[in-house]
Protein backbone atom coordinates (compact mmCIF):
# COMPACT_ATOMS: atom_id res chain seq x y z
CA UNK A 1 0.00 0.00 0.00
CA UNK A 2 2.84 2.41 0.90
CA UNK A 3 4.42 1.62 -2.50
CA UNK A 4 0.92 2.35 -4.21
CA UNK A 5 0.62 5.72 -2.70
CA UNK A 6 4.04 6.98 -3.23
CA UNK A 7 4.82 5.72 -6.57
CA UNK A 8 0.96 5.94 -7.90
CA UNK A 9 0.86 9.92 -7.92
CA UNK A 10 4.43 9.81 -9.56
CA UNK A 11 3.24 7.76 -12.36
CA UNK A 12 -0.41 9.55 -12.89
CA UNK A 13 2.03 13.07 -13.63
CA UNK A 14 3.90 11.52 -16.16
CA UNK A 15 1.10 12.52 -18.48
CA UNK A 16 -1.44 14.58 -16.50
CA UNK A 17 -1.18 17.58 -14.26
CA UNK A 18 0.49 16.63 -10.75
CA UNK A 19 -2.86 16.88 -8.34
CA UNK A 20 -0.29 17.25 -5.47
CA UNK A 21 0.19 21.03 -6.27
CA UNK A 22 -3.49 21.45 -7.55
CA UNK A 23 -5.34 19.83 -4.38
CA UNK A 24 -4.78 20.78 -1.08
CA UNK A 25 -6.98 18.00 0.30
CA UNK A 26 -4.78 15.71 -1.74
CA UNK A 27 -1.95 17.20 -1.02
CA UNK A 28 -2.19 16.87 3.03
CA UNK A 29 -4.24 13.31 2.70
CA UNK A 30 -1.28 12.20 0.24
CA UNK A 31 1.34 12.80 3.02
CA UNK A 32 -0.36 11.73 5.71
CA UNK A 33 -2.05 8.50 3.80
CA UNK A 34 1.93 7.71 3.13
CA UNK A 35 3.48 8.90 6.31
CA UNK A 36 0.97 6.20 8.41
CA UNK A 37 1.56 3.38 5.31
CA UNK A 38 5.28 3.89 6.17
CA UNK A 39 5.46 4.16 10.16
CA UNK A 40 2.80 1.08 10.37
CA UNK A 41 4.62 -1.16 7.99
CA UNK A 42 7.91 -0.60 10.12
CA UNK A 43 6.10 -1.09 13.56
CA UNK A 44 4.10 -4.16 12.52
CA UNK A 45 7.11 -5.93 11.39
CA UNK A 46 8.87 -4.85 14.94
CA UNK A 47 5.40 -6.53 16.77
CA UNK A 48 5.43 -9.60 14.60
CA UNK A 49 8.73 -9.66 16.10
CA UNK A 50 8.78 -9.55 20.06
CA UNK A 51 5.64 -11.88 19.16
CA UNK A 52 6.78 -14.65 17.98
CA UNK A 53 10.16 -14.01 20.35
CA UNK A 54 7.58 -14.09 23.23
CA UNK A 55 5.91 -17.50 22.02
CA UNK A 56 9.24 -19.42 22.14
CA UNK A 57 10.34 -17.94 25.25
CA UNK A 58 11.43 -20.55 28.10
CA UNK A 59 9.32 -17.90 30.20
CA UNK A 60 5.31 -18.97 30.81
CA UNK A 61 4.73 -15.43 31.40
CA UNK A 62 6.45 -13.94 28.41
CA UNK A 63 4.55 -16.72 26.21
CA UNK A 64 1.42 -15.75 27.59
CA UNK A 65 1.57 -12.15 26.28
CA UNK A 66 1.27 -14.42 22.33
CA UNK A 67 -2.13 -14.31 22.30
CA UNK A 68 -4.53 -13.58 19.37
CA UNK A 69 -6.61 -11.23 21.34
CA UNK A 70 -3.39 -8.82 22.59
CA UNK A 71 -2.21 -8.90 19.09
CA UNK A 72 -5.73 -7.68 18.21
CA UNK A 73 -5.85 -5.00 20.81
CA UNK A 74 -2.20 -3.85 19.67
CA UNK A 75 -2.62 -3.23 16.08
CA UNK A 76 -5.47 -1.24 17.20
CA UNK A 77 -3.39 0.59 19.42
CA UNK A 78 -0.36 1.17 16.91
CA UNK A 79 -2.67 2.78 14.52
CA UNK A 80 -4.42 4.80 16.67
CA UNK A 81 -1.08 5.98 17.75
CA UNK A 82 0.54 7.05 14.37
CA UNK A 83 -2.88 8.33 13.27
CA UNK A 84 -2.88 10.81 15.97
CA UNK A 85 0.85 11.22 15.70
CA UNK A 86 0.81 11.48 11.71
CA UNK A 87 -1.97 14.39 11.96
CA UNK A 88 0.63 17.13 11.81
CA UNK A 89 0.73 16.75 7.90
CA UNK A 90 -2.78 17.39 7.75
CA UNK A 91 -2.63 21.05 9.53
CA UNK A 92 0.93 21.87 8.44
CA UNK A 93 1.17 20.79 5.09
CA UNK A 94 0.13 23.80 2.14
CA UNK A 95 1.02 24.44 -1.58
CA UNK A 96 3.53 27.02 -2.37
CA UNK A 97 4.20 27.17 -6.24
CA UNK A 98 5.05 23.61 -7.46
CA UNK A 99 5.92 22.29 -4.10
CA UNK A 100 3.57 20.44 -1.40
CA UNK A 101 4.76 20.29 2.40
CA UNK A 102 5.47 22.01 5.09
CA UNK A 103 7.35 25.56 3.97
CA UNK A 104 8.22 28.37 6.56
CA UNK A 105 5.92 27.61 9.21
CA UNK A 106 7.56 28.28 12.74
CA UNK A 107 4.63 25.70 14.47
CA UNK A 108 6.10 23.19 12.42
CA UNK A 109 8.93 23.26 13.36
CA UNK A 110 8.82 23.12 17.12
CA UNK A 111 6.54 20.28 16.41
CA UNK A 112 9.02 18.54 15.05
CA UNK A 113 12.06 19.51 17.32
CA UNK A 114 9.85 18.36 20.08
Amino acid sequence: MTLIIGIGPVLYTLNNPDPQIQSLLFCKLRGYIFQICLMLSRWFVAFACIDRFALTSDKINLRNFAKPRIAHRIIIIIIIFWSIICSHRLIFYEIKGNFCGIINNMAAALYHSV
